[in-house]
């Protein structure tokens, strides 16, 4: 799944991502021609597709390309994934089996210890302190485990526009999907993190990449670790790297469909999909599907989150992540 900028960048995303800078020369108007000619192959491909450049200046990159014989291929960076196909064979036991009970082993005793050598304080101070003593050790242990999770799954939720599935989404996110990653949505509207120049995509993309700050901020939340968004000139650009970069991607047809669907279907990557809808909506979800020409399956979830066939559901996301990583062998 590299492209070949990053091929040609000695396989270093980061390298590749600085190319995709907002040239003061540009923004407006049409270009000097040396400005346009000392780029490099892979800043010219990335001047070409910058929408803070001006319509005359993204013309004259991709002329000069042209001019090179270069690949009208055009610019796209991805975030390389935390997993491996071989990761991916332990199945449903990477993401709920021993360590997610571990984890969760460590928070139950350090609540309790600590909670319980509160309770003491009152009594023998040996015994308060041995207790307080375990419960400050197991939260230590539960921190340092949640923060140096070493295989997240990165999950794109593609959002829809219909308010009403909102908080329920939301809930399907806490309960279903965090226990897989790092979730990061990505909505059509302004909310969140928007994304509006060349500044703000290298920050988003550098921060998919950063596995122990996206495991601290899930410590600090029950909702999805970024929630993204992108005005209308960069919209395109960002779901092209939540596309690339996730190991399964989430589309919720609550609103009769998905503002994303053709673009899922352009890039071919409905295999890696994984399609749900907010319960009462699920025959205008699976009527949208079949119009796009998609056989797959649609999982409802209930108002309170809690998806429905769950197991299908989690067979559904290994298979979307074995077909990601399967493309990207």
């Amino acid at each position: 799944m590299k492209s070949s900028d990053q091929a040609d960048s000695g396989g270093d995303w980061r390298v590749q991502l600085q190319d995709m800078r907002t040239i003061s020369a540009m923004r407006a108007g049409s270009p000097h021609p040396d400005e346009v000619e000392r780029l490099s192959d892979r800043a010219l491909r990335a001047a070409a597709l910058n929408p803070d450049h001006s319509e005359a200046a993204r013309a004259a990159a991709a002329e000069a390309l042209r001019a090179r014989r270069l690949s009208a291929e055009p610019w796209r960076v991805r975030v390389p994934s935390f997993l491996s196909g071989r990761d991916l064979e332990k199945g449903d036991a990477l993401f709920w089996g021993w360590p997610r009970k571990l984890r969760g082993a460590l928070a139950a005793l350090a609540a309790l210890a600590l909670a319980g050598g509160g309770a003491l304080s009152l009594g023998p101070a040996a015994l308060s302190g041995a207790v307080l003593g375990v419960g400050v050790a197991a939260l230590t242990f539960w921190i340092i485990a949640l923060v140096l999770r070493p295989k997240p799954a990165r999950v794109c939720v593609v959002r829809p526009a219909l308010d009403a599935a909102r908080a329920p989404l939301r809930r399907a996110i806490a309960g279903e999907l965090r226990p897989y990653g790092h979730v990061v949505s990505l909505a059509h509207g302004a909310e969140g993190l928007v994304v509006k120049c060349a500044a703000d995509y290298r920050a988003r993309a550098l921060e998919l990449g950063n596995r122990v700050g996206l495991n601290l901020v899930n410590m600090g939340t029950r909702r999805e670790t970024v929630a993204l968004s992108a005005n209308a000139a960069w919209r395109p650009l960002v779901l092209n790297l939540l596309l690339d970069s996730s190991d399964a991607i989430v589309v919720d047809l609550s609103d009769g469909g998905s503002w994303a669907l053709a673009a899922i279907q352009a890039e071919g990557v409905a295999q890696r999909c994984v399609f749900v809808a907010l319960w009462g909506r699920l025959e205008e979800a699976e009527t949208a599907l079949r119009a796009a020409g998609l056989s797959q399956r649609v999982f409802p979830y209930a108002p309170d989150g809690e998806m429905q066939r769950r197991s299908q559901f989690r067979a559904a996301m290994l298979e979307a992540m074995r077909a990601t990583h399967a493309a990207g062998a």
